[in-house]
C-alpha cells in the first residue's frame, strides 16, 4: 500500500507526475484535486494511513496548514515562467502575477530587467482567487500569470493567461524528497516502537518483579518506587517521588552506599516484624556517583518462591509413581513388608531396603515417599550401577558455570538439590565408586553439598533411601563399601521377599497383569491363560517379578500372534516344571493310543485328561507333541 500521495491542481500536472511514478517503479499515489477538494481528500487519505503529502502553490499551504504529516512542496522555479516571458514580450501593458505564497524574487527580478510593468496579486482561497482577477482586470492589466486556480476567473473576465507548468527536474525533486522523508518517518517509527517495546518491558520488569526497587539521584532524593516496594515496606510520606529516601524508609541505608560508593548484596535489614533481604547498588557515570538502586524481597516470599521452584521440578517428572495399593499380594511376606514400610514412612529417617533383583525395591520406595508427608515434593532417582565415578559426582554434587566434567556450558543442579524437601532414591548402592560414597556419608551427616567448581555450600532437607542386594555385608568386609556410609544408610532397614517366598502371589500377578495387556479381549484369551498357568506351578522365580513380568509380557504377544498353548510352552525353554522329572520315567510307558483314550473321555480337555494319566499338563502337551496330537477345531 503506497504510503505517499500526490494532490496535483491539474490534470496536466498529474499525468506528467504518473509518468515519472511509473517509470521509476515508486509507490506513489496521485489524485486531481481544487483547492476546496484537496482538504478533504488529504483528510481521507491520512486517515487511510499516508504518511506524506505532495502538492503545489496553494494546495500545498493549505495542506501544510492543517495537517501534521509532511508536505512536500513541486516549486515553481524559473524555467516554468519562460513560457509566460515569451508571451510577455509580444503584448504591451501591466502583468499581473496570481500566487497563494509570495511571488518569488529571482521573477521579480527578470521582470526589472525586462523593463515589464509587473503587477502581484496574494490569495489564499477560492473566493479570494476570483476576487484578485477581478482587481487585476480593474488595474488595467493586459495579461495574467499563474496557476490553475485564478485561470479559470481569468477566462471569466476575459483576460488573457499563462498557466504556469512544473517542469519534470520539478517534479521529480518533489518526489525524491517524499521518498526520503517517508524513508526517515519509517526508521523513526521503527526507533519509536523499539523504544516503546523496551520501555513497556522495563515498566513490566519494574513493576512486577518479586522484588521491591527503590532508586534515588546523587542528592538523595527518591526518583522512583516499583508496585512491590510499597506492598513488602512501610513507605510514609506518599508521594514519594522527589523526597529525601530518609522521609520514607527511615530504617534504609541507600544514603551510605551513595556516599561510599560500595554495593552491598544480601543484606538483611530489619522492617517491622518481617526481615527483609536488600541489595544496594551505586549507579557510577564517568566516575561519579549519580545514584543508588536498592532491591528488598521479604524472606518469607523467598521461601514461598523455592517452595514453587521445588513443585515444579516435582511436576517434571521428579515424582513418585506408585503407592502401596498397587502392590499385588496376600501372602503373609508381602503383606509384613508393606505394614514395616507404611510405618517407615512416616518416620524420616533414612531407609535400607534390601532384597534380590527384581523383588520390587524401587516400587516400595516411590510408595514410601507417596506415603510420607514429604508426599508433594520431588522424589529422585539414581541409579549407582555401571555409571562412571565421574558422571555419578557430577549428577549428585552438579557443577558451576565452567566446571563441567564434560566440558558443557552453563551450571547444573545435582540429584541432591533437585530432591531439595523430598526424597532421592540410590538404586543399587552397593555398586557406588568408594569416592561416591565417601560424597554420600558427607552429604549426610553435614546436610550439605558444595556443587563442583563451587565456593560455597548449598544447605539440603532431603530424606535418603538406598536398595541392595544381600552382598552388601560382603563388600563391606571386603572393603569396597563404607562402613561409616553402611550405618547412616540403614537406620530403618527393610527386607523384601523374594517371590518364591510369596505363596500363591504370582499367579494373582499373572491374573492382573494378563487382564491389563489383553484389556477388552481377556475373556478370549482366559482359557489359554489359565492353561498357562496351569504350567508354571511350582516354578521358581529367581528374576523375581521382574521375570515374572517379562514372561506375561512374552506369552502375551505369542497369544495375540495366534498361537496355541502347545506352541507357547515350547518356546519358553527353562521353565521346566519340577514334577516333570518324576514324571519323565512314566512318558516312556505311555502309548499314542492312551493319550487319545484320556482327551477322548475328557472329551479333548487338557486338565481333565492330565489327571486321567496322572500326569501335569506340561508333560501331557509333551507328550501330545510327541505323537503329533493336535486339538483342531474340537477334535484330534
Amino acid at each position: 500500500m503506497s504510503k505517499i500521495l500526490f494532490i496535483s491542481p491539474s490534470v496536466q500536472l498529474a499525468a506528467r507526475a504518473r509518468e515519472i511514478i511509473a517509470e521509476r517503479s515508486l509507490e506513489v499515489e496521485v489524485q486531481v484535486a481544487s483547492l476546496k477538494e484537496s482538504k478533504e481528500i488529504a483528510a481521507r487519505a491520512v486517515e487511510n494511513g499516508i504518511k506524506v503529502l505532495i502538492s503545489r502553490g496553494g494546495n500545498a499551504s493549505i495542506l501544510q496548514k492543517c495537517f501534521a504529516v509532511p508536505v512536500i512542496k513541486v516549486k515553481l522555479t524559473s524555467g516554468c515562467y519562460i513560457e509566460a516571458f515569451e508571451k510577455i514580450r509580444s503584448i504591451e501593458g501591466p502583468v499581473a502575477f496570481f500566487s497563494v505564497e509570495e511571488i518569488q524574487d529571482n521573477v521579480k527580478t527578470l521582470c526589472y530587467l525586462m523593463d515589464v510593468e509587473s503587477n502581484f496579486y496574494r490569495f489564499d482561497n477560492e473566493m479570494a482567487a476570483e476576487d484578485v482577477v477581478k482587481k487585476a482586470v480593474r488595474d488595467g492589466n493586459v495579461l495574467g500569470i499563474g496557476g490553475v486556480v485564478t485561470e479559470k476567473y481569468a477566462g471569466l473576465y476575459d483576460l488573457d493567461y499563462v498557466t504556469l507548468e512544473n517542469s519534470r527536474e520539478d517534479i521529480e525533486m518533489a518526489l525524491d524528497s517524499a521518498q526520503q522523508v517517508l524513508a526517515s518517518l519509517q526508521r523513526e517509527e521503527i526507533r519509536r516502537k523499539s523504544l516503546q517495546l523496551q520501555l513497556q518491558r522495563y515498566e513490566v520488569i519494574f513493576n512486577y518483579t518479586h522484588d521491591g526497587i527503590i532508586a534515588i539521584d546523587k542528592k538523595g532524593k527518591v526518583e522512583v518506587v516499583n508496585k512491590q516496594a510499597e506492598k513488602i515496606l512501610p513507605l510514609k510520606n506518599k508521594p514519594y517521588e522527589g523526597q529525601y529516601i530518609e522521609n520514607i524508609l527511615p530504617s534504609t541505608k541507600m544514603h551510605t552506599v551513595l556516599r561510599s560508593g560500595e554495593m552491598e548484596t544480601d543484606e538483611l535489614m530489619k522492617v517491622g516484624n518481617a526481615i527483609i533481604n536488600t541489595n544496594r547498588i551505586p549507579i557510577i557515570i564517568d566516575g561519579q556517583i549519580e545514584g543508588v538502586v536498592a532491591t528488598f524481597r521479604d524472606i518469607e516470599s523467598i521461601r514461598i518462591s523455592e517452595q514453587k521452584i521445588r513443585s515444579n521440578l516435582h511436576k517434571k517428572g521428579l515424582a513418585s509413581k506408585y503407592r502401596f495399593t498397587d502392590m499385588i499380594g496376600e501372602s503373609k511376606a508381602i503383606q509384613r513388608a508393606i505394614r514395616i514400610a507404611k510405618g517407615y514412612a512416616k518416620n524420616n529417617s533414612n531407609i535400607l531396603l534390601l532384597g534380590e533383583i527384581g523383588v520390587g525395591k524401587e516400587m516400595f520406595a516411590h510408595s514410601i515417599h507417596r506415603e510420607s508427608r514429604r508426599r508433594n515434593m520431588p522424589f529422585v532417582v539414581v541409579n549407582c550401577a555401571n555409571v562412571s565415578p565421574v558422571v555419578l559426582l557430577a549428577d549428585l554434587q552438579g557443577y558451576e558455570e565452567g566446571s563441567s566434567p564434560f566440558g558443557a556450558k552453563g551450571h547444573k543442579e545435582g540429584m541432591f538439590e533437585l530432591a531439595h524437601g523430598g526424597t532421592l532414591f540410590l538404586d543399587k548402592i552397593e555398586d557406588a565408586p568408594l569416592g561416591v560414597q565417601a560424597l554420600l556419608l558427607r552429604v549426610l551427616e553435614d546436610n550439605e553439598v558444595r556443587r563442583i567448581g563451587g565456593d560455597h555450600v548449598i544447605p539440603i532437607d532431603v530424606r535418603v533411601i538406598v536398595s541392595a542386594n544381600k552382598t552388601l555385608t560382603k563388600k563391606i568386609e571386603e572393603g569396597t563399601f563404607l562402613e561409616e556410609l553402611f550405618y547412616a544408610i540403614s537406620v530403618l532397614t527393610l527386607e523384601i521377599p523374594p517371590l518364591r517366598e510369596r505363596g500363591d502371589d504370582y499367579l494373582l500377578l499373572c491374573s492382573d497383569w494378563f487382564r491389563r495387556s489383553f484389556g477388552a479381549d481377556f475373556r478370549k484369551y482366559e482359557g489359554k491363560i489359565k492353561d498357562i498357568e496351569e504350567y508354571i506351578k511350582g516354578y521358581t522365580w529367581k528374576g523375581n517379578i521382574r521375570q515374572l513380568s517379562n514372561f506375561v509380557e512374552r506369552v502375551s504377544v505369542l497369544l495375540k500372534n495366534d498361537m496355541s498353548v502347545e506352541e507357547v510352552v515350547s518356546t519358553l525353554p527353562g521353565l521346566a516344571h519340577p514334577a516333570d522329572e518324576k514324571e519323565n520315567v512314566m512318558l516312556g510307558k505311555w502309548t499314542r493310543a492312551a493319550v487319545l483314550e484320556a482327551l477322548s473321555e475328557s472329551k479333548l480337555n487338557i486338565s481333565r485328561a492330565a489327571r486321567l494319566l496322572n500326569c501335569s499338563r506340561s508333560t501331557l502337551y509333551k507328550k501330545m507333541d510327541e505323537f503329533n496330537i493336535k486339538i483342531t477345531n474340537g477334535t484330534t
